[in-house]
């Protein structure tokens, strides 16, 4: 449980994170949906900078495509503070668990080197899984010439 976000429950607060990696969820009727997980995130509140948890996961959406993230890339966004019911499939119970949501007013603090966002996208695309297509991303991706190329993950 991340009970540092409690106190800021139900507002927009800025924060920074690390771009560590992208996968995707299942979502039924709608194919598989990108996350991206972000490390050390910090939550900005006035002078004081609040360490919230040492790793997040957060949907990535139509705004996150567009900024095209990296992975190594460190970011400065702002975000809603919300609650969740989460299950735990071992206990078959719900707990309640806080998270972040609908980010927004992306900024690049340090650059990563490592795969973009397009590029994991473009090569998901080319792999025949059931992908969602509520999402496009910037044409910079390189689209691999061969199929062993292709992300199978």
């Amino acid at each position: 449980m991340r009970a540092a976000l409690i106190p800021f429950l139900g507002r927009k607060h800025p924060f920074s994170a690390s771009v560590e990696r992208f996968s995707l969820r299942r979502v039924p009727y709608r194919g598989a949906e990108p996350t991206m997980l972000l490390r050390e995130l910090c939550l900005h509140s006035g002078t004081a900078i609040v360490p919230i948890d040492h790793h997040i996961w957060t949907h990535v959406g139509k705004i996150i495509a567009g900024f095209n993230p990296s992975r190594g890339d460190r970011i400065a966004f702002n975000a809603w503070v919300r609650e969740y019911r989460k299950y735990n499939s071992n206990l078959g119970e719900y707990k309640l668990d806080y998270c972040i949501s609908h980010l927004s007013n992306l900024e690049l603090i340090s650059a990563g080197e490592g795969q973009s966002f397009a590029d994991y996208w473009a090569k998901l695309s080319r792999s025949g899984k059931f992908i969602t297509d509520r999402i496009t991303v910037p044409c910079t991706a390189s689209i691999p010439e061969r199929r062993d190329e292709i992300c199978t993950a």
